[in-house]
């Protein structure tokens, strides 16, 4: 497994995995209005341009991504293709898109499906799961000792 910035002419491919990924994995976080709220940013090239995206690629194929922004102190896209959950991957990525990073701390809003992951990644909820525009998700929090 490799594990490398994405340039942005491979951010197709992460849109492509994490929409596969949210429509799979994530269906009791979202209505239809949300799917249409998700899509309407990982096609929005601008919002996409200001992530860094780093992706696990197996051979050639590209099996998980995390997006970040504001230098890395929030976590917008963070998906493994789900024939390769729970082998590491995940952690793997994470680990490297932080590698070189120096914040306080690092927010996110999970899905429900993926708190237990952030919570073994040292993660904490903020508050209770929330709705916005369609999106269910559960605020959380990070911070720098726990890096």
């Amino acid at each position: 497994m490799n594990i490398r910035e994405l340039d942005n002419e491979e951010y197709d491919k992460a849109i492509l995995l994490s929409l596969a990924v949210f429509t799979k994995c994530g269906t009791t976080d979202f209505t239809t209005n949300g799917l249409e709220t998700f899509k309407k940013f990982i096609y929005n090239t601008e919002l996409m341009n200001e992530l860094t995206i780093f992706g696990a690629f197996d051979s050639n194929e590209l099996i998980g991504i995390i997006g970040t922004k504001l230098n890395g102190t929030h976590i917008s896209l963070f998906f493994i293709n789900p024939d390769y959950h729970h082998k590491g991957i995940g952690r793997k990525l994470f680990n490297r898109a932080y590698a070189d990073q120096i914040v306080e701390k690092i927010t996110v809003n999970s899905s429900s499906y993926a708190v237990g992951f952030y919570e073994s990644l040292g993660f904490s909820k903020t508050a209770e799961e929330q709705e916005t525009d369609g999106l269910r998700y559960t605020p959380m929090i990070k911070m720098q000792n726990q890096l």
